[in-house]
């Protein structure tokens, strides 16, 4: 239970995914932590959050041998373990959005004129939620086509983190049903880059 609530703490940082790219992008090598930073010009303490993140995604590993801290992309698969551990980690993400969701009373403005502002903070947090599981996907996808997973490894827990997304999208496009909001909600989605072509709304 401890070793899942590190991972928790880890990805349930509210930091966005922006960061992401540009880390993947200069740790094909072995960097340092204020070699990345230099690079990458981003609020250091915001940066060392993503790179916890994507460590325990499985995207980045560390060298512990070294005096200082450095980060280079991981394209190993994860242990079972690991991945159990990921899983759980946004299994217990996911509890936390679902009964902020529940706290809604209305999503709508007053005015019917766009989201409240709660609705957006809850939307924003999910929002990270679905990136971060289609990361894994997309690793998972790689991995498979290139032979570092077996298919049927990689399938069961692309199946699991398809179960997971879609858990949380319907409960967001559940919450109210009437056009407007439905289409509001869609909006919002489809300018954050989430695909909602496979959900129903």
């Amino acid at each position: 239970m401890k070793l899942i609530l590190i991972y928790w703490k880890i990805i349930q940082s509210t930091l966005a995914t922006e960061n992401y790219d540009s880390i993947l992008k200069e740790t094909s090598n072995w960097i340092s932590t204020n070699d990345l930073h230099k690079k990458i010009g981003t609020d250091k303490a915001q940066m060392i959050e993503s790179c916890k993140t994507l460590l325990a995604m499985g995207y980045l590993k560390t060298n512990p041998k070294q005096s200082k801290l450095f980060y280079r992309k991981d394209d190993k698969a994860q242990s079972e373990f690991d991945f159990t551990m990921l899983m759980d980690a946004f299994e217990m993400n996911q509890k936390t959005e679902l009964h902020n969701l529940s706290q809604l009373s209305s999503v709508m403005r007053n005015d019917g004129k766009g989201l409240r502002q709660k609705c957006l903070d809850v939307l924003e947090h999910v929002n990270e939620e679905v990136k971060r599981a289609n990361m894994v996907k997309a690793k998972l996808d790689y991995q498979k086509k290139s032979s570092l997973v077996s298919t049927s490894v990689a399938e069961e827990r692309i199946k699991k983190l398809d179960t997971h997304i879609e858990k949380i999208m319907n409960a967001v496009t559940n919450k109210n049903k009437d056009d407007v909001t439905v289409k509001a909600i869609k909006t919002y989605f489809k300018q954050h880059e989430i695909k909602l072509e496979g959900f129903k709304i």
